[in-house]
């Protein structure tokens, strides 16, 4: 009698224990809470390397919460701005708008497309016609996959000419007037200031939106809480953030650089 006693304690011993374990798996697979961050201006300056202050903190935000990264760059610039155990340590990354997805340094699936020459020469001739009066450099059309980055002064520009041309363009608007005039010719495209120096031009559907419905439906039930600094009308972030309210159960955290990024996620 004993000894049956004692085998009926373990069995349920075993079922509790097998219970706990589901119940651990299924919050593992479906969190109670989703974190999606840009990066440029979200979690390092832009085109700059994380800070150490901010590195310390976002590794302790990481192993508290689920993390996904969104961003225009690819996986070797966001490697050269966020340290790799911080990548590692991510659920998942969407690079160049979501056109690509990562997991632990995994390529998972990618999109492509081909832009029409139309709009490459538009932007040939934007460059060569700029009214910015200081210094051009090169890569100033970066091809990524489905997507172009288009920056007038050039992307291997020094980070002093970066924030020159920044300056000078929040005063001239040269991009907001690219955006303006490209717009209406290429309705099947979006095109949105990125970063501090740059636009974005992707066909509608492959921006950063579609991040939304690909985490809405994996994670039906999960709060999604996405953090960037270009959540305004026009920015590169606008297209994600106004998709995640749509979908629901969303709520949108912008922040102005990384501090403000820190010091409005400090209790998380």
């Amino acid at each position: 009698m004993k000894r049956l006693f004692r085998n009926l304690i373990l069995i349920l011993f075993l079922f509790l224990m097998g219970a706990s374990s589901y119940v651990a798996c299924a919050n593992t697979l479906n969190p109670k809470e989703i974190y999606v961050f840009d990066m440029d201006g979200t979690l390092t300056p832009s085109r700059q390397p994380m800070q150490k202050e901010f590195a310390k903190w976002f590794k302790k935000f990481i192993a508290r919460n689920d993390v996904y990264l969104v961003t225009g760059s690819d996986l070797g610039k966001i490697k050269s701005q966020i340290p790799n155990k911080i990548c590692k340590n991510m659920k998942g990354i969407f690079a160049v708008m979501g056109n690509e997805y990562y997991e632990h340094n995994q390529l998972i699936y990618k999109n492509d497309f081909v832009f029409d020459k139309k709009l490459l020469q538009m932007l040939e001739d934007f460059r060569k016609n700029t009214k910015y009066p200081y210094k051009l450099y090169p890569n100033y059309i970066e091809f990524r996959t489905g997507m172009i980055n288009f920056c007038v002064v050039g992307r291997d520009c020094p980070i002093e000419e970066r924030k020159k041309y920044a300056d000078w363009d929040n005063a001239a608007k040269e991009r907001v007037g690219i955006q303006k005039k490209l717009a209406p010719l290429f309705p099947e495209l979006d095109i949105t200031i990125g970063g501090a120096i740059s636009m974005d031009i992707v066909p509608k559907g492959k921006g950063k939106e579609q991040v939304a419905d690909v985490l809405r439906n994996r994670f039906p039930d999960s709060l999604i809480i996405f953090v960037g600094d270009r959540t305004e009308k026009g920015g590169n972030d606008y297209s994600i953030a106004q998709r995640l309210l749509e979908l629901g159960n969303t709520k949108i955290v912008p922040v102005d650089n990384p501090n403000d990024t820190m010091k409005k996620l400090n209790n998380k």
